[in-house]
């Protein structure tokens, strides 16, 4: 019984990348033809507005979690070099590396902005009506 639970897993796993791979394949066959527009602006096109609040929300709540969470990052990162634990501290570092690059804020500004276009609402910070 030992010996068949380790079988079956492989050739469960081999299906698996077989099915995988005959997908990649006409995938790439399908990627051939020319497309009419980005994955983006279809994704935009069908954005519901009425969740444009909640969405705008959320962005603004996952960048606040990463500016308070970078220096937890940083703090742990050291503290894993000073103790001798490499791996651990260059996971921590390429996380660290990843939250902080141009192009993570930039795809949430660019997120961001383009739902505000589409439907007239402003950021959760930015309210513009004086009450």
């Amino acid at each position: 019984m030992q010996q068949l639970i380790p079988t079956i897993r492989k050739a469960v796993v081999g299906v698996v990348a077989v099915g995988a791979l005959s997908l990649g394949v006409a995938g790439a066959a399908g990627a051939a033809t020319p497309a009419s527009s980005t994955p983006a602006s279809t994704r935009l096109a069908r954005f519901n507005c009425a969740n444009a609040t909640k969405v705008l929300d959320k962005i603004a709540k996952g960048e606040a979690d990463i500016a308070a969470g970078l220096p937890k990052l940083t703090a742990a990162q050291a503290k894993a070099a000073a103790a001798g634990h490499t791996k651990v501290a260059d996971k921590l570092q390429k996380r660290i590396t990843r939250f902080e690059s141009a192009g993570f804020k930039a795809r949430l500004d660019k997120a961001a902005s383009a739902i505000e276009a589409k439907c007239n609402v402003p950021a959760p910070g930015s309210t513009t009506s004086a009450s």
